[in-house]
């Protein structure tokens, strides 16, 4: 499991480690957060799951998966490390859209749109005229979303909610992320947006 980590697992870190629905862990740096979600992870791990399963990390910035993946190589066991999966939220989502993104009326193949080829359809709308008052750039938005639909082209900020909608759409969906994660543990979580949290 967890190799030589001192953490005192006093009776609340017990509860979370009990917890079988969902929690919400608060602390500061180096309370132990990570320490006692990979605590989490390989005690579920241990319980028993299928070859296909494993329990996902999920991170809004690559250094926190970054700094995660040196977390597990320093203190989870070699024979646990496969069962867990690291992923940014979009590389998860990118995972979904990709996948599924026909479900939503787009085609199927999906391309990512780079901001450096958004930037060539916007054309010279300055960053401080890029909001709802601007129609030159609402209208950007309204084509954004047609070039997913009609052209496969997605941007990185349409990830979150079409991700979203695939999962609210589909119990299908749904069921097969459960199935293959059956624990999901998100560092980081106030960096996240409220597509990405829901």
């Amino acid at each position: 499991m967890i190799q030589d980590v001192d953490l005192e697992i006093c009776p609340l870190r017990q509860s979370l480690l009990d917890c079988d629905g969902h929690a919400l862990v608060i602390g500061g740096p180096g309370s132990g957060k990570t320490t006692i979600a990979l605590k989490k992870a390989t005690s579920r791990i241990s319980s028993g799951m299928e070859d296909w399963q494993s329990v996902l990390f999920l991170s809004f910035s690559r250094a926190a998966v970054a700094r995660v993946g040196e977390a597990i190589r320093q203190q989870v066991q070699r024979e646990h490390r496969a069962k867990l999966s690291m992923q940014t939220f979009h590389s998860f989502f990118w995972s979904l859209i990709s996948t599924h993104g026909y479900l939503l009326g787009a085609p199927k193949k999906i391309k990512i749109l780079l901001p450096s080829d958004e930037k060539v359809y916007y054309g010279s709308i300055k960053k401080k005229d890029r909001n709802d008052d601007n129609s030159d750039w609402v209208d950007w938005l309204k084509r954004r979303n047609d070039l997913f639909i009609q052209e496969g082209k997605i941007a990185f900020d349409l990830f979150a909610e079409n991700a979203l909608a695939l999962i609210d759409k589909s119990s299908h969906i749904r069921e097969l992320v459960s199935q293959k994660y059956p624990l999901i543990i998100v560092d980081e979580a106030q960096d996240t947006g409220p597509e990405a949290w829901k």
